[in-house]
């Protein structure tokens, strides 16, 4: 059923993507291109899970697990990850999408046990500046610059 379902959603994004309106606009990566790298990767997936599935290949349950099926559910890790985008989303425009995406990469990586702030600060910093980079002078698009506007 999984599968079936992965396959489905492969489809459902293809279907999506070439909804995508495009310019006649010449050029090297259009808007269609990452989404149908996505969209035929999910449909390949779910065609060899599909394939792996009618040949009877299972998982098997692990022997020897060290959990606790009655142990409460730690919800604090997610709630700080959802927080994290969150003000990420609400920082994009007044802060930019450096400092935006560096507090959800921050809020991530502390979700995750790391605690050496200085580290993911400076990380989260550096490559949500070369993803802006990348993105606005390897790709064209426009990213909200925020209180960097002017510098970048």
């Amino acid at each position: 059923m999984v599968a079936l379902g992965v396959v489905l959603l492969g489809v459902l994004l293809l279907i999506g993507t070439n909804q995508i309106a495009t310019s006649g606009m010449n050029t090297v990566v259009g808007p269609k291109v990452f989404p149908l790298i996505v969209s035929f990767g999910t449909l390949g997936l779910g065609v060899l899970l599909t394939i792996g599935a009618l040949r009877g290949h299972r998982a098997e349950p692990a022997t020897e697990e060290d959990t606790d099926p009655n142990a409460p559910v730690n919800l604090a890790s997610p709630g700080l990850i959802l927080g994290g985008f969150l003000l990420g989303t609400l920082l994009l425009q007044p802060l930019g999408f450096v400092f935006g995406t560096a507090v959800m990469y921050f809020t991530v990586a502390f979700a995750f046990g790391e605690r050496r702030y200085g580290l993911i600060a400076g990380v989260a910093l550096i490559v949500a500046l070369i993803t802006y980079l990348l993105f606005t002078r390897g790709l064209g698009l426009t990213l909200p610059p925020g209180i960097l506007k002017g510098i970048l």
